[in-house]
């Protein structure tokens, strides 16, 4: 009897370990999937920040022409805005790239791993979002 509670106690552990090396795979794989989601992103920022850039030129030209307003002092100022924000952008997503450490993690406990892969994944979504709101904005404005 005692063996078999031992043998028992060994499967659920030896499961139970399974379950979290398991579960530290896949956060790491859920984590990878989305900075692969917003990596290519980072094209569109650079795209969009030189159409802005472009855009921008051309308003100042028109006002150093002399063909000035409030309309065109607004909208300068937005396109100088979208512009920071898509620098912003990028800036966030090197610096979570810089600051990721998934090799390190999994020489880590399962239980300590995960929490460290679950925070991971809250950022790059954090990144994501933020991500792709100002990506639409920019392309909004640009239309």
């Amino acid at each position: 009897m005692k063996q078999y509670i031992l043998a028992l106690g060994i499967s659920i552990l030896l499961f139970s370990c399974n379950t979290d090396a398991d579960r530290v795979l896949e956060l790491e794989n859920e984590v990878m999937q989305i900075h692969d989601e917003v990596m290519p992103q980072m094209d569109d920022i650079m795209t969009l920040k030189s159409k802005l850039s472009k855009k921008i030129m051309r308003m100042d030209s028109l006002q150093n022409e002399g063909v000035a307003g409030n309309n065109l002092a607004e909208e300068r100022m937005k396109a100088t805005e979208i512009n920071q924000k898509l620098n912003d952008c990028d800036k966030l997503m090197m610096d979570w790239m810089h600051a990721y450490r998934g090799d390190s993690a999994k020489k880590l406990k399962a239980a300590d791993a995960i929490i460290y892969f679950e925070s991971q994944k809250s950022k790059i979504i954090e990144v994501k979002e933020i991500t792709s709101r100002t990506i639409q904005e920019a392309k909004s404005f640009l239309d």
